[in-house]
C-alpha cells in the first residue's frame, strides 16, 4: 500500500522567516498572495507570473521589488527560498513541482495534485528516497465547523461516529447557462471537473473526519442534458471506511435550483445525537433522548487558522519536523483515489476496493 515517506530533518528552522516563491497570479494566486502578506512568519521571496502585464499590475498591488518579480520559472528557482507554492492549471501541478525539486526546493500545492490518479502515483513513485518534500493544500480541512465536529466525535460530547450522509449542489440555470462556478478558460476544458475539482474537498473532509482510510467504494454517475463539462456531473457514492463508519454522499456539479454552497450540507451520526451542517445554520445539534451530547466550543477544537491561513500555520510545523495535519504526497494520494474509484465504480458498475489502487 502507497504510504506517506517519513519527514527528514529540515533545513527550516521553526521561529525563523518562511520564504516561498510562488508561480502563479489567478484568482487563487491572488488570494495566496494576501494569506502570505498577512501571515507574520511567511515571506514571498519571489512571485512567478509568465505574462508580463499581469506581473506587472501585481508588482505594483504588492509593492513588490524588481528582485521579487520573474516571468522565467528556472531563473526565480535560483533565489533564496524555503519552498515552492505552485497554483498553476492542474496539468501544470508536476511538471513545476518537478523542476522545483530538483532545484532543491520543498513544494506546495494547490489541490488537487493533478486529474490523472495515475500520473499522481508516478510522481509518488518518483519522490521516493528524496529528502525534498511535497505537500497539498486542502484548504477546507481548516474550517471552524469541521474541527468542532471532530473534536465532538472523538470524545464525549458526541459520542462514537456512526455514519455520515452529505450533500453538494452547484447551481445554475438551464436557460442562460450560468454557473456559480467559473468554469472559462482551463477549468471549463477539464475532465471530470466534479470528481477532481470540487468533491476532493468532500472526500478529504470526509477522512479528516473520520480519522480513517476508506476500504471500498461504489458509486453511479451521470450528466444532465444541461451538463457543461465532461465526465459524470451528478455522483451518488457511498463509501465504506476501514474503521466500519459509512457515508454517502450526493453531488451535483449543474444543479438547477438552489445550491448549498462549496462546504455542502452533512448530517452526521453518533451515538449521542445527529449533528448538522449547513451554511445558513452553521452546526445545529438534535440530541438522543436518554444520553443527549452537545457540540463542543470552538475555542477547544484546535484549530490552527481558517482556511489557507490554517494551511500556512500548519506548513510551518510541516517543515519544521513536526506533526501536522496538512496533507503530505502520501496522505493527499488517499483522497485522489477515492475520485478514482467514484469515476472507476461509474463506469465498471462495480464496488471498487482502495487496495487495487492504492499499490505500490
Amino acid at each position: 500500500m502507497l504510504s506517506a515517506f517519513p519527514l527528514p530533518g529540515s533545513l527550516y528552522k521553526e521561529g525563523a522567516l518562511m520564504k516561498i516563491i510562488q508561480v502563479g497570479y489567478g484568482y487563487w494566486g491572488e488570494s495566496w498572495m494576501q494569506f502570505i502578506a498577512d501571515d507574520p512568519d511567511t515571506e514571498l521571496a519571489a512571485l512567478v507570473v509568465r505574462n508580463g502585464e499581469k506581473l506587472r499590475l501585481a508588482k505594483e498591488k504588492w509593492n513588490l521589488s524588481d528582485d521579487q518579480c520573474f516571468t522565467d520559472y528556472d531563473q526565480a528557482l535560483a533565489v533564496e527560498a524555503d519552498l515552492v507554492l505552485i497554483v498553476l492549471p492542474h496539468c501544470e501541478h508536476i511538471p513545476f513541482a518537478r523542476r522545483a525539486v530538483l532545484a532543491g526546493k520543498d513544494v506546495l500545492i494547490e489541490k488537487p495534485l493533478c486529474d490523472d490518479f495515475q500520473e499522481a502515483k508516478d510522481f509518488w513513485r518518483w519522490m521516493a528516497g528524496r529528502k525534498e518534500r511535497v505537500f497539498v493544500s486542502q484548504n477546507y480541512r481548516y474550517r471552524q465547523e469541521l474541527w468542532q465536529m471532530r473534536r465532538g466525535f472523538s470524545g464525549e460530547e458526541l459520542g462514537a461516529l456512526q455514519f455520515i450522509q452529505l450533500t453538494y449542489r452547484a447551481g445554475m440555470t438551464t436557460d442562460t447557462r450560468e454557473h456559480e462556478w467559473n468554469i472559462q478558460g482551463w477549468r471549463g476544458r477539464q475532465v471530470n471537473m466534479l470528481c477532481y475539482e470540487v468533491c476532493i474537498h468532500h472526500f478529504d473532509m470526509l477522512r479528516f473526519l473520520v480519522g480513517a482510510d476508506v476500504r471500498r467504494v461504489y458509486c453511479t454517475g451521470w450528466t444532465p442534458a444541461w451538463g457543461l463539462t465532461d465526465g459524470p456531473e451528478s455522483i451518488f457514492v457511498n463509501l465504506e471506511f476501514e474503521n466500519g463508519v459509512n457515508a454517502q454522499i450526493a453531488a451535483h456539479g449543474c444543479s438547477v435550483g438552489a445550491p448549498t454552497g462549496f462546504f455542502g450540507n452533512w448530517q452526521v451520526q453518533g451515538a449521542k445525537g445527529l449533528l448538522c451542517w449547513t451554511a445558513g445554520e452553521g452546526l445545529v445539534l438534535h440530541p438522543a433522548a436518554d444520553h443527549p451530547g452537545t457540540i463542543p466550543d470552538a475555542e477547544s477544537c484546535g484549530l490552527p487558522g481558517f482556511d489557507r491561513a490554517g494551511v500556512l500555520r500548519e506548513l510551518h510545523r510541516a517543515m519544521a519536523g513536526e506533526s501536522s495535519t496538512l496533507p503530505d504526497l502520501g496522505d493527499h494520494l488517499r483522497s485522489l483515489a477515492i475520485s478514482e474509484a467514484v469515476l472507476r465504480s461509474t463506469r465498471e458498475r462495480r464496488v471498487v476496493g482502495m487496495a487495487e489502487l492504492l499499490q505500490d
